[in-house]
């Protein structure tokens, strides 16, 4: 968690950024949650959509000169940020060979932030594109998630980024599958699995979701016991009621469901 000194000084930089940008007012937060760790050090940056420059400014008074901050634009002007230390490329988000083409030049990254053309197939390809690429505890932040609810991004229908966001937390679940093998339905899409394998969290903010990599989510779940019990209680969870009726988190429908207990 940042300090608000942190904050603050994230706040300061983009005040002071010498060429334009807008935010979301409460974007500097989560900014400054996902990446103070990288203050300071030799860490490599990547935005997707410099727009006017005025962030690519940003993150290196915030972050520091031994920052590698390196931008990423469909629009050929954005080359001029080259003029001011800035590593610029330009492409297509949207097609899986341009990213590879960057990754190979780029080679890892601390961390990506895509602040593109919020398309929710230029988030799903830019994110499963920097999921090959990332570092050892790199982390990838999608912002404007919001425009999976837009009129104007539309054409996704029910196969939007919040949606497949939403869905890739469920890789997290089949991680642990082999625990409860007559529990749980059986992994029919490994492939899926193997390709958010290094995701150790997926953590939403307003507008924003982050998906962080670590190596340590390559290990296998397994169940442990500090000790083993000399005797065993009387597990009482159905004694109770066996259903509630409860408000239903869609801000966009109102509705009261019967959440009901046990096994069908």
């Amino acid at each position: 968690m940042a300090t608000q000194r942190e904050i603050e000084r994230l706040i300061e930089c983009y005040r002071n950024s010498p060429q334009p940008s807008f935010k979301v007012s409460n974007y500097f937060r989560i900014y400054a949650d996902l990446f103070s760790h990288l203050v300071g050090t030799n860490c490599t940056i990547i935005e997707t959509g410099v727009f006017a420059g005025g962030s690519l400014f940003m993150w290196r008074s915030w972050l520091g000169d031994d920052a590698r901050i390196i931008g990423f634009d469909l629009n050929p002007a954005a080359k001029k940020w080259e003029e001011h230390g800035f590593e610029i490329y330009t492409g297509d988000q949207g097609d899986p060979d341009c990213w590879k083409r960057i990754f190979d030049a780029v080679g890892g990254f601390d961390a990506l932030l895509d602040d593109g053309g919020h398309q929710s197939f230029q988030q799903i390809v830019t994110l499963t594109e920097a999921l090959k690429a990332g570092k050892d505890n790199s982390i990838i932040v999608i912002e404007d998630t919001i425009t999976s609810f837009m009129k104007e991004f539309s054409r996704h229908r029910e196969h939007s980024f919040l949606e497949y966001a939403k869905d890739a937390t469920d890789t997290l679940i089949a991680k642990a599958s082999h625990l409860w093998p007559n529990q749980l339905p059986p992994v029919d899409n490994p492939y899926i699995v193997e390709q958010f394998k290094r995701i150790h969290s997926i953590e939403f903010f307003s507008n924003i979701v982050a998906f962080k990599l670590d190596s340590a989510a390559l290990l296998k779940p397994e169940l442990v016991w500090n000790k083993f019990p000399t005797n065993t209680t009387r597990d009482c969870r159905y004694d109770g009621l066996n259903d509630a009726v409860v408000d239903w988190p869609d801000p966009f429908t109102l509705s009261k469901v019967v959440v009901r207990g046990g096994s069908a």
